[in-house]
């Protein structure tokens, strides 16, 4: 009797494998983010060796103002990006609060996306004009505070400049991007998200040799969101073009539903910005540049473990809204599941690596920069790890047109605000202070009350969410 080995048909059509990872929501996101791992394996290196430690010192004072971004669009993207969501499940009407009940049509509904679209344009016009007086305001007060201390004050002021105008860009254009993902079209905005950061990183790490400094990264990073924004701009108006345009409706009628969670949400972003800009605010008024510039790189690291690990959900989410309009809790439950322990596993399996390898390899090619001692780096990595599972749990309540979690999360930003400056204030810790600061204050209570709320708000527990193959429904 002679056997037949049947290789599956990706195997042995080697054009139907290209085929399906090109169609792959999964490859094009792991794409995506080897590309932004590629942007600072690539750029951490030249910023290393072409920047004295007073420039890279403030190149990140620049982040952090461009860290207010969020915070001046104070949830609003947010919350749009979720009632888009709603409506591409079908929804007939939007409320303030909670998921209104489900409509009689799983079509989605264009005419609400039409209305949506009108709204949040004229909504970003008024927030990028508020974005100009707080940034040139407050991020101008930061950059003079220490820039004596870099070679060129007017090259660095030019720098800022160009930051303020890359930042209001990305504020004004930016929601085109959120408004095709959340349209169940996170593989098309993941292609567009990746030609945009390889035009950042090639004209950004282009400037950097030709000796532009400072004045690179604002310019690359322009550069980007322009590309993608005239990308993802003309898709979605491509997917609303064969539905009727109905007349625009007043910007303070949808108003009324929006601002509810988005006032709420925009105070959770206003104390967050202080356990992360404000530290960097604190670093360098306490310990000066050279000091900001380890803690800084230090922190940027374990950001960019975090953002790939973090991609294993963040593709989710719209079919995850989609489902919460339908109010079925089991299929967000079979959606998440997977997608929470590759979250995990990859993020602890980075973030090691980074602890073991990350001296060795700043000591031979990072031209003299360094980041944290062990201790303080373990305590960072244990911090960004619990942060990224609130990030999840909190994403879930948010998609849910809830936020729970506001006033404890509050108190807990302020709080590590407190430990923070008493730490550097009165003990010898130095940078330790800025790093257990946030750990502290999180583990009092975020960081283990809310996975197990969330988790009984899908009708199961969170061990019986973590460990069970198959969610049980509500």
């Amino acid at each position: 009797m002679t056997v037949r080995w049947r290789f599956p048909v990706l195997w042995t059509q080697p054009q139907a494998l290209v085929g399906r990872l090109l169609n792959s929501t999964v490859a094009w996101s792991w794409a995506y983010n080897a590309l932004r791992l590629a942007t600072g394996v690539v750029l951490l290196p030249l910023l290393l060796n072409l920047l004295p430690v007073a420039e890279l010192g403030m190149y990140y004072v620049l982040l952090a103002q461009i860290a207010l971004v969020p915070l001046i669009d104070f949830g609003f993207g947010t919350t749009i990006g979720r009632f888009v969501s709603y409506a591409m499940g079908g929804a007939d009407s939007l409320q303030a609060q909670g998921v209104a009940k489900p409509s009689a049509s799983t079509l989605p509904n264009y005419a609400l996306l039409w209305q949506l679209l009108f709204t949040t344009r004229k909504l970003y016009r008024l927030l990028t004009l508020a974005a100009l007086v707080v940034l040139a305001l407050w991020g101008t007060y930061n950059v003079e505070l220490r820039i004596g201390e870099t070679a060129s004050p007017t090259l660095t002021r030019v720098a800022w400049a160009l930051t303020l105008v890359s930042a209001l860009s990305d504020i004004y254009w930016n929601w085109w991007n959120v408004f095709l993902r959340s349209m169940d079209q996170v593989l098309v905005a993941m292609r567009y998200g990746l030609v945009g950061t390889l035009v950042r990183l090639l004209v950004t790490a282009g400037l950097l040799l030709c000796g532009a400094g400072l004045i690179s990264l604002p310019v690359g990073t322009f550069s980007g969101s322009l590309l993608m924004r005239f990308l993802a701009r003309r898709r979605c108006l491509q997917l609303l073009a064969c539905h009727p345009r109905p007349s625009e409706v007043g910007l303070k009628e949808h108003l009324a539903v929006l601002w509810p969670n988005t006032w709420r949400l925009g105070i959770q972003f206003l104390s967050g910005y202080l356990t992360v800009s404000a530290n960097t605010t604190i670093c360098t008024h306490a310990f000066g540049l050279s000091a900001n510039a380890q803690y800084g790189l230090s922190v940027q690291l374990l950001d960019i473990i975090a953002g790939m690990a973090y991609v294993w959900t963040s593709v989710k989410w719209p079919i995850v809204g989609q489902y919460l309009a339908k109010h079925e809790p089991a299929a967000v439950q079979r959606v998440l599941w997977p997608r929470v322990w590759l979250q995990t596993v990859t993020f602890l399996l980075m973030a090691g690596t980074l602890l073991v390898c990350g001296p060795f390899l700043l000591s031979h090619f990072g031209g003299g920069k360094r980041i944290l001692p062990l201790i303080w780096m373990v305590c960072l990595a244990s911090n960004s790890f619990f942060q990224l599972q609130l990030t999840l749990w909190a994403t879930l309540f948010t998609m849910g047109n809830r936020l729970p979690m506001l006033w404890p999360t509050v108190a807990t930003n302020v709080a590590s605000l407190t430990l923070s400056l008493t730490l550097v204030r009165f003990t010898g810790l130095g940078l330790g202070g800025l790093v257990l600061g946030p750990l502290l204050a999180g583990c009092l209570f975020n960081y283990w009350y809310w996975p197990g709320y969330a988790a009984r708000g899908l009708g199961t527990t969170l061990l019986g969410f973590l460990f069970s193959f198959r969610p049980r429904a509500r």
